[in-house]
Parts: structure tokens; sequence; C-alpha cells
């Protein structure tokens, strides 16, 4: 009972911060290709991202894009051994500028339908909010995420369909926006697991961008598994169409325990 009280009131404190504080300057994609498993009930997880934007593409959203950081401070946490929630708040630093605190999100579910092994891919649903503070922005967001995981031998492969909608503001007439994200990894390295990861926003579903205006990216990347329950991830991506950056980098740092 006192697990639940907590989550409850993790989850309570999130929603009240985002209701006052969000601010909807830059939406910012995570570059991060999510797999089926979550934390144990009881379980948190913390996690620190960190992007690099060294030639990045034209003007975000205020400010020029090249040479932005963007950091993210996540929380999770596991209500039952198949339910998460979570927390994350967005900070940006352009070049020349000050570090600023951008936007909150809450993933309200994060749930694992059915047991490993019993479906081809092993599936996990996800959803997240985003609720803007309406001096900046009217647009509520909507983010859903299908998580498909599959082990071929030493081969695991991550797929991630996301559909975003919004749900107020001036596009909220758009339909859903469908994005992806893809890993494919090598295991049976010990704790080292390279890999290739792929993102991409190709615009509205029955409607989709030329080639040309949609963004697509290659991320050689890197995980490695640490003692006591730390991880960390790193790679390197590049832009494959005119309007996807050029050069990213990017490093998550997660630590777990219960």
């Amino acid at each position: 009972m006192r697990r639940y009280m907590v989550a409850i009131f993790l989850f309570l404190l999130s929603s009240s911060v985002i209701s006052l504080v969000l601010i909807d300057q830059a939406q910012a994609r995570d570059f991060k290709v999510y797999g089926y498993s979550t934390p144990g009930q009881g379980e948190v997880e913390l996690s620190y991202w960190v992007d690099y934007f060294a030639k990045g593409n034209g003007d975000y959203q205020f400010f020029d894009k090249d040479g932005l950081w963007r950091h993210t401070i996540e929380a999770e946490y596991g209500i039952t051994d198949r339910w998460t929630i979570a927390y994350y708040a967005d900070f940006e630093k352009p070049r020349g500028e000050d570090l600023e605190y951008v936007q909150s999100r809450a993933v309200f579910l994060r749930y694992r339908l059915f047991e490993p092994g019993q479906r081809f891919f092993d599936p996990t649903i996800y959803f997240e909010y985003y609720a803007p503070y309406h001096r900046f922005s009217e647009n509520e967001k909507l983010e859903i995420r299908v998580i498909l995981e599959k082990n071929i031998g030493p081969i695991q492969i991550k797929l991630n369909p996301i559909f975003d909608k919004h749900l107020s503001g001036g596009e909220v007439e758009e339909g859903l926006e469908f994005e992806y994200g893809v890993g494919i990894y090598i295991k049976g390295l010990g704790a080292i697991r390279p890999g290739l990861e792929f993102f991409g926003k190709m615009g509205e579903i029955g409607s989709l961008k030329s080639p040309d205006e949609q963004e697509h990216f290659i991320f050689p990347a890197i995980k490695v598994g640490l003692p006591r329950n730390f991880d960390v991830e790193f790679g390197v991506g590049f832009g494959l169409t005119r309007q996807s950056d050029d050069l990213v980098f990017k490093g998550i740092f997660s630590y777990a325990y219960e």
C-alpha cells in the first residue's frame, strides 16, 4: 500500500508541475529506442540524457540549432511489474545562451502486455502527455508509442512506431503524425551491446511529407552495462535528408534501485 501511495503522490506532483511551468519552446525528439522490459514493482529508475547538435539544420524555434545542448532528467517508477509511470524535465542551452528549463512530460502508462515469448514480438504500450503552460503555447499533445522487441540468436530488434496527436491549440486540426525509432543490437559480448539505431519523422498519416521534407537519422550506438545497476549509452547520429540535422551526439546514463 505504501508503494502505491508513493506512486500516486509522485504522479500528482509531476502533473501539478507540468500544469504550472511547462514551456512549449521546443519540440524535442527523443533519440532513444525503448525496449520491452520495465522497472519492477517498487523499483525506481533515474536517467540523465544529453544531446549535442554539432551541426543542426537551421533555426530551432527561437534560436540557431547549431551548438545546442539538450538535457533531460527522467524518473520512472514501477507501480506493478508491468505498469510504470514516469516524469521528464527538459532543459536546453543554445550556443552563447544560458541553460533554460523548457518543458515537462508525464508518462501515465507504460505497460507490458504479455509475458516474454508469448507472442512473436514482446509488446509494450506507452502513453505520454504534453500539457503546455498556456502563456507560451496552446498545443497539448498525446504521444502513443508501440514498443516491440524480438531476440533472434545474438541479434536484438526493437521497433517503436510512434503516433502524435495535438489535442488543443492551433494544430488541433492536424491528424495523427507518424514517427519511428528502430534499434538493432548485437548481444553476447558481455556487458557491451553495439548496434545501429534509426529515427524519423514523416508527417501526418494519410498525407506524408515528401522525402526531402521528412527527417531521418542513423545512429551507430553502443550500450554498456556497469556494476551496481548503472547503464550507459552513447551514439553519433547522421542526418539522411535535407530536413535532418547533420551531426548529433547523444548520451544516456541510467541507475535503477528498489
